[in-house]
């Protein structure tokens, strides 16, 4: 990554999504009140941002400004309406934690996807699968299927996969509102290692 240009820049991007007047929303009703789409609703308008390499950036505010949709939109989940998005580098998003884990298959078949997904380079066999589940504190093994597991144990294994990872860019997103008070503390430990290992 160059260190003179940002390493995430946003020029004058527009992000909008359709929004119907209820949750009920289908073409058949929308046939009979004669409207045939939902409103638009502009999420963004003409947003610009750069953020540089070694830096850590924060987004505050209320519920429902868009914070989320930001991160998913820098993540390339979420597609711009107009605008220029350039990200120089490898990202890791983390927009709610447990999330990525398939509930069909076991603790090391996740991991062989995750790993798959991110291109993370792990080693990713039963040695590592129960390394990453001693590290995260639970009590199972690696043939211990994903459905059988609490949002809490999810959420600490993805985190023990997040802090392994090659990634250049994390995307956090509210990481630290699950978990008991032993996983936060010990998670923000974890986390500024990885931070200060990333930004040197």
């Amino acid at each position: 990554m160059s260190i003179a240009n940002p390493v995430i820049s946003l020029k004058n991007i527009n992000v909008s999504f359709y929004q119907s007047e209820s949750d009920n929303f289908s073409f058949k009703k929308s046939l009979m009140k004669g409207k045939f789409l939902p409103k638009k609703k502009k999420i963004f308008e003409n947003l610009s941002l750069d953020v540089h390499s070694s830096t850590i950036v924060g987004i505050e505010g209320s519920n429902g400004i868009g914070k989320t949709t930001l991160l998913s939109v820098i993540a390339g989940i979420i597609p711009i309406s107009s605008g220029e998005l350039k990200v120089d580098g490898k990202v890791l998003p983390l927009l709610g934690l447990g999330h990525i884990f398939h509930n069909d298959l076991d603790i090391l078949k996740n991991i062989e996807l995750w790993n798959l997904s991110f291109d993370c380079g792990f080693k990713a066999n039963k040695d590592f699968a129960n390394e990453i589940i001693f590290s995260a504190g639970l009590k199972i093994n690696h043939k211990t299927m994903v459905r059988s597991l609490s949002s809490g144990m999810k959420s600490r294994l993805a985190f023990e996969l997040a802090m392994r990872g090659n990634e250049e860019i994390l995307l956090l997103d509210e990481v630290f509102a699950v978990g008991d008070k032993d996983f936060k503390k010990e998670s923000k430990i974890k986390m500024k290692k990885k931070l200060n290992s990333i930004s040197c």
